[in-house]
């Protein structure tokens, strides 16, 4: 898997660069070596190495191996529901333009970058870490659902969809995102993100089809 722009330019780091610099440096580095490694294999000493410290560094940074992973996955979830947010801004007055700006930001190579994608499949997929996993990011899960039922549900009716449960449409489109999201970990960067784009809009086009193009 190809190195992100963020972690190829650690290792030209500067000796001056700034604590919360090497804060972010490690966290970068960290999501490359779950990606490769997954959550078992990752050590404190991989992580170093991708990050091109030491791994005292590391340790003066997180304290231990299963508090990084933790900060790990909260500056992702942080960093995808602000990207969702500011889609879906705006979508009582426009929902069918707040679906489409939230299918861009889902296949945005930033928000879905193989190696992310990567990292939240590890959380869910490892037993060990499923609890974590809902403590940390559950609620932002449970509100990324909440959202889509209101935003569908607000097409359904001024559409006139007498026959769309939203609740079901809703469900319908995380499912087909989370089925290309899967398909991400396999293409790596070969992915074709406009051909994702235009299936998911061929959901929406089959769920409602006065508001939504396959090919837009």
């Amino acid at each position: 898997m190809a190195q992100s722009a963020a972690v190829s330019a650690i290792s030209t780091r500067r000796p001056g660069t700034s604590a919360g610099q090497t804060r972010a440096a490690i966290l970068e580095a960290a999501i490359e070596v779950i990606a490769r490694h997954s959550l078992s294999g990752t050590t404190v000493e991989r992580v170093a190495e991708a990050a091109d410290v030491a791994p005292g560094t590391v340790i003066l940074h997180f304290k231990r191996k299963e508090a990084l992973l933790i900060e790990v996955l909260e500056h992702l979830a942080q960093e995808f529901d602000q990207a969702r947010r500011a889609a879906i801004a705006g979508a009582d007055v426009d929902p069918v333009a707040a679906l489409n700006r939230l299918i861009d930001v889902n296949f945005d190579p930033k928000v879905s970058d193989p190696a992310t994608v990567a990292v939240w499949y590890a959380f869910w997929g490892e037993a060990g870490a499923r609890s974590v996993y809902l403590e940390r990011a559950g609620a932002i899960d449970n509100s990324y659902q909440a959202d889509l039922v209101r935003i569908c549900t607000a097409v359904t009716e001024r559409g006139g969809y007498a026959h769309v449960d939203a609740e079901a449409a809703a469900v319908g489109l995380i499912g087909i995102i989370e089925y290309l999201w899967q398909e991400i970990m396999v293409a790596g960067r070969r992915f074709d993100r406009p051909r994702a784009r235009r299936t998911v809009r061929a959901y929406l086009a089959n769920v409602f089809p006065r508001h939504f193009q396959p090919s837009a």
